[in-house]
Order: C-alpha cells, then structure tokens, then sequence
C-alpha cells in the first residue's frame, strides 16, 4: 500500500526538493498545499502526478482539511517572501520593524501548521519533519537579537515540544544549510567587480570561517527521505558540503576564469552596503555562524556524514550535491559582467 506524504511550499525549493525526490518512489503519493491551485506552477506540478490542493497558512481549517490521511509532512515557512515584497510596508504598526513584522507572520504561520498536523498525530502520521533553523537568541544567550529569520522558525519547533507533545513524538527537524545560489537571487550579497577588475567579496566574517552550503533544489529531499528511514526526534543539519568562505570564492573564481579577493570588514562597514534592515539581519547571522556554528552549537544535531544518516542515505543511493560541480552548472550571468 502506498503511502502519502504532504508538502508544504511545494513551488518553492525546499518543498519543491522534496517533491521531486518523492517522485522518484511510486510507492509514495505527494499532495501540496498553495493558496491558488490555478497559477502555472500548482498546474505543472499535477502534470507530474501531485496532488495539488487549496490551503492558506493564515487559515488553520484549511490546513486541516488539507494534511488528512498524511503518513509524513513536511513543513517549512518563508520569511523571507513578504520580506521583499514592497506590499508588506503598508502592513506595518507605527515604529515596527520589517524584520519584527515577517517574524511574527512566519511564527503565527508555522503554528497554525503545527497545529493543523497535530490534528492527524494520533491518527494516520509517523513522522512530521519540520525545516528549522537555530535559535539564535538563545544559543548565544541573548548576544544576537538581530537574526529574526532563524529565531522564528526555532520558536515554531519549540512550539511543538512544549504545546503540542503527541506531535512532537513524532517531529523530527532538518536545519537547512547556507544557500548555495544566493549570489544568483541575491546580486546584492555576491562579489562585486571592482576597478582592478577583480570581483571582491566584501564579508564581515573571517575567509576561514566553516559553512554548511547546501544545494537546496537538490539536496532537501534526500534529508528528509534520509529522515523518514530513521526514527521520530531527530534534527539534522541540512549540508551538501562544509566550505569555508574563502574557499568558495577561491573555487568560484577559478571555475569562471575571474580573478577574486576576499576583502575583511567591520560589521559597520558591512552594514553600509545592504538596506539596513536586510543589513542587521545579515551581518549578525554571519557574525553568530562565526562565533557558534549554523547549529549555535546545540547537543545531538546530526550532520549527514554521521553514520545513521550516512546509511540511510547509501541505501537510497542519493548522493549529496559537490560543490564544484554545482557551481560550474549555474548561470552566472548577475553576478559577472
């Protein structure tokens, strides 16, 4: 018998990861939740065999309606989406923060998730598999207050273990690297050619610094399917391959015949080159990674190398993506001129 897992984002790159994956084994059904079920991707993704249905994060029934009958969900929220989007400044209180108003949507919108799924924990799920990030607050003990995209998503997961128990029995968690195509997405963070010609990476954190890429539209399924062989109560951290910045400006570089520097700078320089609340949330995420880690350091969070999840990933015979190659496949076009 078949089995059916339920993907939340799933014209996204995490959930559209998992769903590519799932399809790879027909003994899995895959349903996705969106709020417009006639926009082109819903339309693409029921080509392909997906069951596509109509649900809104800011509305728990549907949510309900929509997880019913699922063995495994996974679930993921973007804070990242009303964020960038000019309508957002409209919906702002007096005096608050854009970075404060995208952290209360995303957690009132995970609960709402978590909420709906639990209604199923006693029934028809074995494991709901939620896309996390560290708590920053609290792993370095209120230095970084800054860092609202990490911390919304981990006060979610709390949620679950301390409101929801019969969920959380069966909760296990996926901390989803460092992007690896934010240059592409994001101009605004990549190298930038300078008069010499070379492209300088300007970086408030050391070229030696260690971090967790992760080819997204790739590699999140094969660590959710490499969660579902294993037990409930895991949490992973979601890496293709751990490289240091310097390196991968160096190997970036080299695969596109440009010379590169990487350029150390304050934290308030860095903050002079981005918009200032995109600049705050992102100088002190780098700043937490160098000091704590991606994880913050937290006891007990696997990395796909350790042995079980090496295992369970062999036997699903997915190989996680190489960085090189990676890199030399993009389209660089927005970043090099």
């Amino acid at each position: 018998m078949s089995k059916l897992i339920v993907v939340f984002g799933g014209t996204g790159k995490q959930g559209g990861s998992v769903i590519n994956t799932f399809l790879k084994d027909p003994t899995w059904k895959i349903r996705t939740i969106t709020r417009n079920v006639a926009k082109p991707q819903s339309k693409a993704l029921q080509e392909k065999g997906v069951e596509v249905v109509q649900g809104d994060l800011n509305d728990v029934d549907s949510l309900i309606a929509a997880v019913q009958g699922a063995n495994v969900v996974f679930g993921v929220t973007d804070f990242w989406e009303p964020f960038f989007n000019p309508a957002t400044q409209g919906k702002l209180s007096p005096g608050q923060l854009i970075n404060e108003y995208c952290y209360e949507l995303e957690l009132q919108q995970g609960k709402n998730m978590a909420n709906a799924v639990a209604t199923i924990a006693d029934t028809t799920l074995d494991l709901f598999v939620w896309s996390n990030l560290s708590h920053v607050k609290k792993w370095s003990k209120g230095k970084y207050t800054w860092v609202y995209h990490f911390d919304s998503k981990a006060e979610i997961y709390e949620y679950v273990k301390t409101s929801l128990p019969q969920l959380a029995k069966k909760t296990s968690s996926v901390q989803i690297g460092y992007y690896a195509d934010n240059w592409i997405w994001i101009p605004l963070t990549a190298p930038q050619k300078v008069e010499d010609g070379v492209y300088e990476l300007k970086f408030s954190a050391k070229a030696e610094t260690l971090v967790p890429w992760v080819d997204t539209q790739a590699d999140t399924g094969k660590f959710v399917r490499a969660l579902v062989q294993m037990s409930p109560g895991k949490d992973m951290l979601g890496v293709s391959e751990m490289v240091t910045y310097g390196d991968y400006l160096k190997i970036w570089g080299d695969l596109n015949g440009v010379s590169t520097r990487f350029t150390y700078i304050s934290a308030e320089e860095h903050e002079k080159l981005m918009p200032e609340t995109f600049a705050k949330e992102i100088q002190e995420s780098l700043a937490y990674n160098e000091e704590y880690g991606w994880d913050g350091g937290e006891p007990g969070v696997l990395r796909p190398s350790d042995v079980g999840i090496f295992f369970a990933m062999l036997k699903l015979e997915e190989p996680l993506s190489n960085i090189k190659d990676w890199i030399k496949a993009q389209d660089w076009s927005s970043v090099i001129h």
